[in-house]
């Protein structure tokens, strides 16, 4: 289903949301799907099939022509405004969905991949509190510097409030270097998020077949009701 977004203003005014998944009345989480440049909403669910999980409301915000923001995500961040903030808004429209049908923040699952992971990272370290996680996929927190800013500040419910983070890279990635990567694990760390840092061999970029599985886990962990447990962090580099 296709619907418009409220609320959001500047370059991604017009933009989309896709959903899918369970129906509202059978939901009891909500998972939301940053697709990245050149990807669309659509794509991104179908993708999505790999990690579902009964009781889930998949929520995907549909970038205007593909592209959430300019130039690249270690570019100072006032080169991808308006459209950064703009992009953020989208995602924040994405959560307001869920909460529509009754699903608050604390059982929205984040997803981002490749320029949608900076966007949903945007997202967290703009928007801080309490969600039932965050996918962080090939991606990291865009800008010039790493510095949290408002990530480490006191938001409400203080912060991330031990949010589990999950951010999933690889150490030759084509696009996001390993060192923003783990700068970003930090940065969130510091915001109070319980992050989960891996960086695998290789030099894939999106979605492997474990961060899937991970999501699904992670779904099916606050489905059942077992969620409550982002009170650490790991790393496995």
């Amino acid at each position: 289903m296709t619907r418009a977004l409220s609320g959001v203003e500047g370059p991604h005014a017009d933009a989309t949301l896709e959903t899918g998944g369970a129906p509202a009345a059978a939901a009891s989480v909500a998972v939301v799907l940053v697709h990245g440049r050149g990807g669309t909403a659509d794509g991104l669910l179908r993708l999505a099939d790999e990690f579902y999980r009964p009781g889930a409301a998949l929520i995907a915000p549909n970038a205007v022509r593909s592209n959430w923001f300019p130039a690249g995500h270690e570019a100072p961040i006032a080169a991808n405004e308006p459209a950064l903030t703009s992009a953020v808004d989208c995602v924040a429209a994405a959560v307001d969905a869920a909460a529509e049908i009754g699903i608050p923040p604390e059982r929205v699952v984040l997803v981002g991949v490749s320029q949608g992971g900076a966007v949903a990272s945007e997202f967290l370290r703009r928007r801080p509190r309490r969600y039932g996680g965050a996918f962080v996929v090939s991606a990291a927190l865009p800008g010039g510097d790493l510095i949290p800013c408002s990530v480490a500040d006191d938001g409400e419910n203080g912060g991330l409030a031990g949010t589990p983070v999950a951010i999933d890279s690889s150490e030759g990635d084509p696009y996001v270097p390993p060192e923003r990567v783990r700068a970003t694990a930090a940065a969130f760390r510091r915001g109070g998020a319980a992050v989960d840092l891996r960086i695998d061999e290789g030099d894939g970029h999106g979605l492997s077949d474990a961060t899937m599985a991970r999501i699904g886990d992670r779904i099916a962990a606050l489905v059942d009701g077992d969620g409550d447990d982002g009170d650490s962090s790991a790393v496995h580099d």
